[in-house]
């Protein structure tokens, strides 16, 4: 081999080296960060996340961001513990002593049979069942479950423009000019004439490094009438290696890899915002559900007040003109009639409750096996629940999906003002070029295509490229806002930090509030309906002993049976509000998924993981789950 190949050989394996740097460093996942260090890819498919690729800090400004996130969280936590904002108050500890509500009470027997009339198909259903179907069929729960997906698409998208791009492009043209000089001809008063076609085609690929390289081959053949064409059919061949890699603007593995980073906070981001969708309408189901059995015992006191208050009309008609007078009989038929009033409300109040509680599972079973009337399944806690207030605080500052979102904005507005920093700076680019070319007499392209590497001088250049706006103004401003937003964000952690602590601590008092107020209320409508069955007591002595004294107890009789109604509906009231309220408490902690074992899973429309099937974030109930929420594993 000559010397003049050997320079040839060298010069292309000299720009090749650093290409097929580029190329392995973007194949491979890996990158230099900005000190010279190796960062590892991000491991894919990470139990903590259903997303493809979950997002893992590279750069060295990135790690500083999420120690900062981490040390105002703990600090946060600190100052909230310290608050002592959790501490049950003498009054509520004494009635967490009473004990539980007796089970074999009106209120555990009563709600769980048909009240409704007609024929209709009865199903009774427990919270699990409710939740397993809410999971299964809520067309709001598959709406919520395809944002994670939709935003994760934007991380291929980012990833996209690193991708190789393969060119061509082939022309042909015939060429009939007159010609203004015989210098181009040959001739005077001649028109030059000119055939031929050109093709080019090739690969180009940009880098995390911001570098472009692109392999361009050309071929083509010509021929025309000039006699300075010499020979006048040509065949040309030419093979050029170029790279383009910013110094400035646009260059580093950090800028260039900003975009990508931000799509997986983004889907991270839409993720959270499922689970705590999720969460609400597990929260909502749960209400809707405890309503139903509100409801229904109301309705089935009411019918029992109705029942007892015909009695006493009944009675007073029998007597007529022995100890009854007509306003008394008139105050009786009144009460009477109101009673009756509430009961048709009652029964509207259940049709409602079903028909929400439909609404939100969207279960088509109810529909296709003709389920007129849906039982609650299952009794309401009546013990009372002891609460950790400092393990609620950091349970929700682990858990709680409102704060990852917060911690994620805030990461991607550091990314954003990285790179607004960056596009500052001026537009400076290092360009290369080497090539190699090959010319063949009679148009024989083929032959120049096969010449163009055997023993050539390689034409090669370098230099650079510089574009500096005076003012730059625009790259200012956007410098700016993204500053502005950085700064929103970072305020916006500590309002959320605020907010879910308030939350915490609302649903943390809810609890402790509301069992002393399921017993006192349970305790008045024990004396309620002591004192009504003392006055049916008496009145039966009095009955037997003096027929006079009927009409004496009459308005009192009255007053005891709605007494006693609204104390058992008060207490049916605190029961539910109870129930939910513990429930509640698991939502604000971010921990109701796990406390209800829901998992949530990924997998294939159909069930089928095909090339054609989309991607389906589904979330199924699972008693046997170790952790509930494997895929929503907080990383403290």
């Amino acid at each position: 081999m000559s010397r003049s190949s050997n320079a040839r050989l060298s010069a292309l394996l000299l720009l090749a080296k650093p290409v097929a740097t580029l190329f392995l460093l973007s194949a491979s996942g890996c990158a230099l960060a900005e000190n010279g260090e190796e960062v590892q890819p991000a491991v894919p498919n990470d139990p903590s996340n259903v997303l493809a690729e979950g997002y893992q800090p590279k750069s060295k400004a990135e790690r500083e961001r999420a120690r900062q996130i981490g040390e105002t969280t703990a600090d946060f936590q600190k100052e909230a513990l310290g608050l002592g904002a959790g501490r049950e108050s003498a009054l509520t500890a004494s009635f967490g002593e009473a004990g539980a509500i007796p089970q074999a009470g009106w209120w555990s027997r009563e709600p769980f049979s048909q009240v409704l009339e007609g024929p209709r198909k009865v199903a009774a259903v427990g919270l699990e069942e409710v939740y397993q179907s809410a999971l299964a069929n809520s067309s709001q729960i598959r709406v919520f479950a395809s944002l994670p997906l939709i935003r994760e698409t934007a991380i291929d998208e980012a990833e996209g423009v690193f991708d190789p791009e393969i060119f061509s492009q082939w022309r042909y043209d015939n060429t009939s000019e007159p010609t203004s000089t015989s210098l181009e001809t040959g001739q005077v008063n001649d028109f030059f004439r000119e055939r031929g076609w050109a093709f080019q085609g090739g690969i180009r690929k940009r880098f995390l490094t911001g570098a472009t390289v692109g392999l361009v081959q050309e071929a083509g053949a010509r021929a025309n009438n000039s006699q300075f064409f010499i020979p006048s059919q040509q065949g040309r061949a030419a093979l050029r290696l170029s790279v383009m890699q910013p110094l400035l603007r646009g260059s580093g593995v950090s800028y260039n890899r900003t975009l990508m980073q931000i799509a997986k906070l983004d889907a991270e981001t839409g993720y959270d915002e499922f689970i705590r969708q999720l969460e609400t309408h597990l929260m909502e189901v749960n209400r809707t559900y405890w309503s139903l059995y509100l409801a229904r015992a109301v309705y089935l006191d009411k019918q029992r007040l109705v029942r007892i208050t015909r009695a006493v009309v009944d009675e007073l008609s029998e007597r007529g003109n022995l100890d009854t007078i007509d306003s008394q009989l008139s105050r009786a038929r009144g009460a009477l009639a109101t009673r009756r009033s509430d009961l048709v409300r009652s029964e509207l109040a259940i049709r409602n409750a079903e028909s929400r509680l439909r609404a939100l599972l969207n279960d088509p079973s109810f529909v296709e096996q003709g389920i007129g009337e849906v039982i609650p399944g299952d009794l309401p806690v009546a013990v009372p629940v002891s609460t950790d207030f400092p393990g609620s605080v950091k349970d929700s500052l682990a858990y709680r999906p409102e704060i990852k979102q917060a911690e994620r904005h805030l990461k991607a507005a550091g990314l954003r003002e990285g790179m607004a920093r960056n596009e500052k700076r001026p537009s400076v680019n290092a360009v290369g070029e080497v090539g190699l070319s090959s010319l063949q007499g009679a148009g024989d392209y083929s032959a120049a295509f096969n010449d163009q590497l055997n023993d050539r001088e390689p034409t090669w250049g370098f230099g650079l490229v510089a574009s500096v706006p005076l003012e730059r103004q625009s790259a200012k401003a956007v410098h700016l806002r993204t500053q502005l937003e950085l700064r929103q964000k970072a305020d916006q952690l500590r309002s959320v930090l605020d907010t879910v602590l308030l939350e915490v601590q609302i649903a943390h008092r809810e609890v402790e509030t509301a069992w002393p107020d399921v017993v006192s209320k349970w305790e008045a409508a024990v004396a309620a309906d002591q004192e009504l069955a003392v006055l049916m007591e008496r009145r039966k002595v009095d009955v037997d002993g003096a027929g006079t004294s009927t009409s004496l107890y009459l308005e009192n009789l009255l007053d005891a049976q709605l007494r006693g109604a609204m104390a058992r509906e008060e207490f049916l009231r605190a029961l539910v509000v109870y129930n939910s309220a513990l429930t509640n408490l698991e939502r604000a902690k971010g921990t109701l998924l796990q406390s209800e074992d829901v998992e949530v899973l990924r997998t294939a429309e159909g069930g089928e993981r095909t090339r054609t099937a989309l991607p389906v974030i589904r979330a199924v109930h699972d008693e046997a789950a170790a952790h509930a929420v494997a895929t929503y594993a907080l990383q403290q």
